[in-house]
């Protein structure tokens, strides 16, 4: 678990200029599309059985299977609920905070029609919108323990790069860094009191989603095989704001550490852009009751810009006198390309006459291969990209899932395990999916659920000489979506 937590402490570190990092190809590469409510139902395992909106995400082969028009809509409530502690100290209290958001999780429209050819049964297109990734979470801790922030600016001040302009430029203008002494070196208070307690607690909000433009075709020979392609246009969008404060517990006019009152520092960061795919896949229906199906994406190229702020204000006494300095960084802002993973996708259908299905998915993705690019910054692209190679590998995602017909109602349950995509790391975490639906001549509705439990660790800074802080995290998050669709 250790390299997890790693990778979890980079990625929430301060983000700065040319900072982009081996979490953000996590991030942005950890896909889990939603689409209809009746493939997560199904444990978003459709692949190989088509006939699904969410199958020009996945295998867009699966579209040769409409032999009617159809257009679907999804609307969804996303939660997620966050239980944290800082684990430093044994009677730090859990904290526990929760977001919810209404979204758009599917829509789009399948023209079918069939060829005057006998051989090719139909040659169908498909156009709209899936979600793929959802970024929306909102967690918060407090408690005690030995150790500051400000023994982070410190030392990136007194290292060989000197201040930082977002970071301890920031602290250094709001005075949490007293100043450098006769020798050249920054000091601050907290060396006076290098096991003083400091009450600390931070408010960190993410939101955004990574929704894909979709456009697809598909045929089917003679039933027997069917081919597709799609091209996506996936639209990324993250935010993240972050609210860390400090204060000293200590009685008497010095406290636990001489001078220091409290501090707060801010950080906001915005993520935006758009990339271009290619997903190819084929069907084979080996006979009535069985089919398979093979799928490869290639990676997505994007084309992102971070821009970020930090802001600070730091609170001290001297004699009993209180003193409160401040400052914020320019507005940054930094363009970089990132390439995704390759992804092959394996499945299987058996198909029960008319009385339901059993689906399957096996999923390989390359994260090792993914790369980022910055112009005009030759050695830190080389750099991250090597860590990329060292601490990523391939990782394999399994789905299993079935529905169950009666008459017009149909019962729907799903599982799925997703590998860490960190080498050294051996955690699989699991979801659990439900659904219910009912299909008419030309009207269907579908009802999806799906619960996805996980830990993970959080440290608000990174330091290498002081103590670190480390946050525990246990995280639940919550889909349900509801399809509503209409044949044409």
């Amino acid at each position: 678990m250790k390299s997890y937590i790693a990778i979890i402490i980079l990625s929430l570190s301060c983000q700065v200029l040319v900072a982009q990092s081996v979490t953000d190809v996590i991030r942005y590469s950890s896909l889990e599309i939603s689409g209809t409510a009746r493939s997560l139902g199904s444990g978003s395992a459709m692949g190989a059985l088509g006939a699904d909106f969410s199958v020009l995400s996945t295998n867009p082969a699966g579209l040769a299977w409409y032999r009617n028009s159809e257009f679907t809509i999804t609307p969804a409530i996303f939660t997620s609920g966050i239980t944290t502690k800082l684990s430093n100290l044994d009677d730090n209290e859990p904290a526990k905070s929760s977001r919810s958001n209404f979204v758009l999780s599917n829509f789009g429209v399948v023209v079918a029609s069939q060829p005057s050819s006998a051989n090719w049964k139909t040659f169908n297109f498909g156009l709209g919108i899936n979600r793929i990734a959802d970024f929306n979470q909102r967690f918060y801790f407090e408690g005690a323990s030995v150790g500051s922030i400000v023994d982070r600016f410190l030392e990136q001040a007194n290292s060989s790069t000197g201040l930082e302009e977002f970071e301890s430029q920031v602290a250094y203008d709001a005075d949490a860094l007293i100043g450098p002494d006769s020798d050249g070196f920054y000091y601050s208070d907290f060396e006076n009191a290098p096991n003083a307690f400091i009450q600390r607690d931070q408010t960190i909000s993410w939101r955004g989603s990574i929704n894909e433009l979709t456009f697809a075709m598909a045929g089917n020979y003679k039933d027997r095989v069917l081919v597709g392609a799609t091209i996506g246009v996936p639209f990324l969008s993250f935010r993240e704001e972050k609210s860390y404060h400090e204060e000293d517990p200590g009685d008497g006019v010095q406290g636990n550490v001489p001078f220091f009152d409290n501090l707060e520092y801010n950080e906001t960061l915005t993520t935006t852009g758009a990339g271009i795919n290619l997903k190819l896949g084929m069907l084979f229906r080996v006979n009535q009751w069985v089919r398979l199906g093979v799928a490869a994406h290639t990676p997505t190229a994007f084309s992102l810009e971070d821009s970020y702020h930090t802001d600070m204000t730091y609170v001290y006494s001297d004699n009993g006198t209180p003193y409160e300095g401040s400052a914020e960084s320019p507005d940054g802002l930094f363009e970089y390309k990132l390439r995704s993973p390759w992804r092959l996708i394996g499945s299987l259908a058996l198909v029960i006459k008319k009385h339901g299905f059993i689906t399957a998915e096996v999923e390989a993705v390359d994260y090792a291969g993914a790369e980022l690019r910055f112009d005009g910054y030759d050695s830190q692209e080389r750099e991250t990209n090597n860590e990329i190679a060292k601490t990523l590998t391939t990782a394999t995602n399994i789905r299993v899932g079935g529905e169950f017909a009666v008459d017009i109602f149909r019962l729907r349950a799903g599982i799925g395990m997703l590998q860490s995509p960190l080498i050294d790391e051996n955690t699989v975490n699991s979801s659990y999916s439900l659904g219910v639906g009912i299909r008419e001549e030309n009207f269907f509705i579908d009802l999806g659920y799906r619960r996805y439990n996980y830990k993970e660790s959080y440290t608000p800074y990174l330091t290498s000489v002081s103590e670190q802080q480390i946050v525990d995290r246990d995280i639940a998050n919550n889909r349900f979506l509801l399809t509503l669709g209409f044949k044409f």
